[in-house]
């Protein structure tokens, strides 16, 4: 039984829930038939981990998230028909995010998103009058219990817009936002003062209006302020002479501490130079491995996600579950590396990732991307770049590179990785357990827009990017594969 014969289909749009709420997360097979001896399970993407998993009439609770126990239940009854809808009660912050509906039997597997938008409508503005300050009465605007963070907007009896002068917010243990700013008022604002805090993700707000007397503004006198500015003036101007002093003393060991690393800096830009001119190699991604999701240019140099999947054979090699490939290459001793450039818009839940992985890597089922598995790379979720350790490691690299040279050391069995754009070490893994295997390129993508791109061109580290753009594959319905290779599928 082919990928085409067990189709799982979802929901077109996000689905919305409250916090404290149930929510159902939609899927059925297309067409109908009998799921209860399928293996169903229900992933959550952006942690790889299991929310729910179903198997020959058995919920098996072992592997679920900790964070989901007692929280889920599959609609048995329902089974026969062929839904696979699961219940979330409860519904947490936590829970907003990106869904895996995988079915699957010993032929055949497919899987379809569902995204999950997550909100809570927080309380009425409270107000605090908190003391005088630069002519005026400071305002303090405060509201609870809002998921995604709110936005706070002030405003006057015209419905002008007032300028705050601080703005926090910060999150309970629940996941829930507060948010809190401060204004400050004179006389000159007639009439009352309103405070919003809206949502513009669940298009809800809550407002609340003050009017403050007029005797409050009396005790706000000129020559009060006057003399506490003079105060003020005069501490600022004697800790600016302290401050000046030790900041010239910091510069001058900052300055000595800088020539020495940038000393260590270029002798390593030179050895890495040096390293790379004489180990560049050309890699290629060998479609045969390509997940159905993926499609690969016709030079095979680049691929992108698309929500369709593509009619390619089931073949033992290829990646079924997770949207895998890898490169065509295998090493087994020296030193090796390549370019990927990854282009395109990144969207709120972009994810890709760049690595190696041993010949052997899992192609079949579900599997966690980590070195236990056989994998050495660097992920990107959301803004921020991760080496998959066993926990990931968040890496504060601002902004996240966008040319990425993977280099495989067989010999010292390490995998690093280097930002292409400045010579810069991203992230190494040592003593990686290569096990006397091959190692392979290893790719993986799950966002519409973007593309991972093989670069066959000398290294430039001084060069900000490389000219030009990668081949784009093909549109859905045009052939993944040259004729020879097509020939041979």
């Amino acid at each position: 039984m082919g990928s085409a014969q067990l189709r799982v289909v979802g929901p077109d749009q996000a689905l919305t829930a409250t916090v404290g709420q149930d929510v159902v997360l939609p899927c059925h097979l297309s067409p109908q038939r009998d799921a209860r001896s399928l293996d169903v399970r229900w992933i959550r993407d952006e942690f790889s981990e299991t929310v729910h998993h179903y198997r020959n009439g058995e919920d098996l609770y072992g592997e679920q998230m900790e964070a989901y126990a007692g929280r889920t239940e599959l609609a048995r009854d329902d089974l026969s028909a062929g839904s696979l809808d699961v219940r979330i009660t409860m519904v947490r912050p936590s829970d907003d995010g990106l869904y895996l509906c995988t079915v699957g039997d010993a032929d055949a597997y497919h899987e379809v998103i569902v995204e999950l938008e997550v909100s809570a409508t927080g309380t009425d503005p409270h107000f605090s009058l908190v003391g005088y300050e630069a002519g005026g009465v400071r305002v303090l605007c405060r509201s609870v219990g809002w998921y995604p963070l709110p936005q706070l907007l002030w405003r006057d009896a015209r419905g002008q817009h007032l300028p705050s002068v601080s703005q926090t917010h910060s999150q309970d243990q629940e996941g829930l936002f507060e948010i809190e700013s401060a204004v400050i008022v004179t006389g000159s604002v007639e009439g009352p003062l309103s405070c919003v805090v809206r949502s513009s993700h669940i298009q809800q707000e809550r407002e609340s209006s003050l009017h403050i007397a007029a005797p409050f503004f009396h005790n706000a006198q000129p020559w009060k302020v006057a003399l506490a500015l003079v105060l003020v003036l005069l501490a600022a101007s004697i800790g600016l002479g302290v401050y000046l002093f030790r900041k010239k003393v910091t510069q001058s060991r900052e300055l000595v501490r800088k020539d020495a690393k940038m000393a260590q800096l270029a002798a390593e830009l030179a050895w890495r130079r040096f390293l790379m001119s004489h180990n560049r190699v050309k890699v290629t991604l060998d479609p045969h491995t390509a997940h159905p999701l993926l499609v690969l240019s016709q030079d095979n140099s680049s691929v992108r996600w698309e929500r369709e999947w593509q009619q390619v054979p089931d073949t033992p090699e290829r990646f079924n579950n997770r949207w895998c490939v890898l490169g065509h290459e295998e090493f087994r001793e020296g030193r090796h590396f390549w370019e990927v450039d990854v282009e395109g818009k990144r969207e709120k839940y972009s994810l890709w990732a760049v690595g190696v992985g041993r010949a052997s890597v899992k192609r079949k089922g579900y599997f966690k991307r980590c070195t236990e598995e056989g994998i050495w790379a660097v992920q990107y979720k959301e803004g921020q770049l991760m080496s998959l350790t066993s926990p990931p490691t968040h890496l504060s690299l601002s902004p996240v590179p966008t040319r990425i040279w993977v280099c495989l050391d067989c010999t010292q069995q390490q995998v690093s990785f280097i930002n292409a754009d400045n010579g810069v070490e991203i992230f190494t893994f040592t003593a990686a357990s290569f096990n006397g295997e091959s190692i392979r390129p290893w790719f993986w993508l799950r966002t519409l827009g973007i593309q991972l791109c093989l670069r066959d061109s000398t290294p430039q580290t001084t060069s900000p990017a490389l000219e030009g753009s990668c081949p784009s594959p093909p549109t859905p319905g045009s052939p993944l594969l040259d004729p020879a290779r097509a020939a041979q599928e």
